[in-house]
């Protein structure tokens, strides 16, 4: 076997065994492996942020102390910021919280809320966005209506008309049922790259896998290839200082996107979970993984480690180079001449639709929830979900449910190891809650589910956006839905492989008091997760 084999035998076999191993053993093997300089980071983060909440509260409270009347003006500012919340588009869930929340917290409530409203917090930040958007135009062809067998047409039509996102045809995409599969095929890819690399990732750690992707990268900036690289602060604290400099100093362009140790803003809650990689603008890749060894199963912090990806070849790489570059604009503040980077796939023939999109506080809509139940409102006989947290508002239940009881199969794959057990209480209590209306949940084994995946019997969703508030109202996020047979076949050949894997219950379990009363405080701070 000649040597380009190797890398994908080691990630993808070595990820094999360990699973074999989990099943052939019938045990969980989990270490928690703690990373100290991110966890030191996380700590004074959140010192800082509770530092600043009690002097916003501080200076709220101390004038009451002199002076009575001030209560009655903070108790009239409350009840009017009240019914601000109440008239603003926020979901009901959350109307219902911050309503909460300003009301019993009268003396300063109502100055965290408006902190944390992105229509005042964030509208500098869109109005850059938006200047981004109008000078990067150009560079979105023109929509064509989408008539297609599927149905898939609607779902188009909606992010068209709500984010300028172009539908294309001629693009070939390949499904990865796990991160080790998808990034086998990225180190390959990466080592063919002969011009730039973007990536932009929630998640970068030092380990295995950033080790074998440094390599190549390293040889490539030696051959003159451009590295630019976008990294969230919040999920990437266990990529070091060193790894960092390290590659700043062979030449890539490294950049963070909203520092977690800034100057305070709630704007710092809006968190870039995108996960893209551009080739050349030959070939693009997104999905669940994320670049940490967790992901290929190098290490076990949640059990087995489920996760998914998409590879993406012909007229649809130039979206994701779009959604890119503009990232890179607004976290960088540079402008730049995009045209360089257009128009370089290679020819595909293919009458499929590939619809990428992206979602964040940028748009001012709910991109990703939409795009969910449309495609939730188009299944006819088969609707299969699989997410790691399972928290979406009112419609989304509503719809899952309504689909159950006209005769549609839904299905729902969740984690039976928890990587956060606040919000996995608060999943598992909202997915069986649907038991009762016919829908099928799951549990897979020993495992942490963090695929991202909606699957009916014409079309499939891949990307970044989990079933739950952050993904539909705060964070920036990136999909891709299509009606590519072999896509829509491979992810419903991987859901049937997993089947069999996992816990069906019959009916919800039953908590004790302690659970009960556990899940009813959390269910208040629910739409916050």
């Amino acid at each position: 076997m000649n040597n380009s084999m190797r890398p994908m035998r080691s990630l993808e076999d070595r990820s094999r065994r360990r699973r074999q191993r989990f099943t052939e053993d019938k045990l969980v093997k989990i270490r928690t492996e703690h990373n100290n300089i991110g966890l030191f980071k996380t700590c004074l983060a959140a010192f800082l942020i509770l530092a600043q909440l009690g002097i916003i509260v501080g200076l709220s409270t101390l004038p009451a102390l002199a002076l009575r009347w001030y209560l009655m003006i903070l108790a009239v500012v409350s009840v009017l910021s009240a019914l601000s919340v109440l008239s603003s588009h926020r979901n009901n869930q959350a109307k219902a919280v911050w309503v909460f929340f300003i009301l019993v917290f009268f003396f300063g409530g109502f100055i965290i809320y408006f902190m944390s409203n992105d229509k005042y917090m964030y509208a500098r930040a869109r109005r850059r966005h938006r200047d981004i958007f109008v000078r990067s135009a150009g560079f979105v062809p023109p929509y064509a209506p989408v008539n297609a067998p599927s149905g898939i047409g609607s779902v188009c039509s909606y992010l068209n008309n709500a984010g300028g996102f172009a539908s294309y045809r001629n693009t070939r995409l390949e499904y990865f049922p796990s991160g080790a599969a998808l990034f086998d095929d990225v180190l390959e890819s990466l080592k063919s790259a002969r011009s730039f690399i973007f990536i932009e990732y929630y998640a970068v750690a030092d380990g295995v896998l950033l080790n074998r992707i440094w390599d190549v990268l390293e040889e490539k900036l030696k051959q003159g290839v451009k590295v630019k690289m976008l990294y969230d602060d919040v999920g990437s604290r266990a990529f070091s200082h060193r790894m960092r400099k390290k590659m700043r100093a062979a030449g890539a362009e490294v950049r963070v996107f909203s520092r977690l140790l800034s100057r305070f803003t709630f704007a710092m809650n809006y968190r870039d979970h995108r996960k893209i990689i551009v080739v050349d603008g030959k070939t693009a890749y997104t999905g669940g993984s994320n670049i940490a060894d967790e992901y290929v199963n190098e290490k076990h912090m949640h059990g087995y480690w489920k996760d998914t990806g998409l590879k993406v070849e012909g007229e649809a790489v130039d979206a994701f180079t779009l959604f890119f570059l503009r990232q890179w604009e607004f976290v960088t503040g540079r402008k730049s001449d995009y045209s360089p980077y257009f128009g370089r796939f290679d020819r595909i023939e293919s009458d499929s639709v590939a619809a990428p999109y992206v979602d964040g506080p940028e748009y001012g809509l709910t991109i990703c929830k939409s795009v969910f139940e449309n495609v939730i409102s188009s299944a006819a006989r088969r609707l299969y979900i699989m997410t790691p947290y399972f928290i979406p508002d009112d419609s989304v239940v509503q719809a899952l449910a309504n689909k159950a009881m006209s005769g549609v199969d839904v299905r729902i794959i969740l984690p039976s190891v928890p990587d956060k057990y606040y919000v996995y209480l608060v999943t598992r209590d909202n997915a069986e809650k649907l038991i009762k209306y016919g829908v099928k949940i799951y549990y897979l084994r020993d495992s942490f589910v963090h695929s991202k995946l909606v699957l009916t019997e014409s079309c499939a969703v891949v990307g970044t956006v989990n079933f739950d508030m952050r993904s539909f109202y705060q964070q920036f996020e990136d999909g891709v839905v299509t009606d590519d047979f072999s896509v829509v076949a491979a992810v419903a050949q991987d859901f049937e492989n997993t089947f069999p894997d996992c816990e069906n219950p019959a009916k919800a379990s039953k908590g004790g008091i302690v659970r009960t009363a556990a899940v009813g405080l959390l269910r208040l701070v629910s739409p916050l997760m």
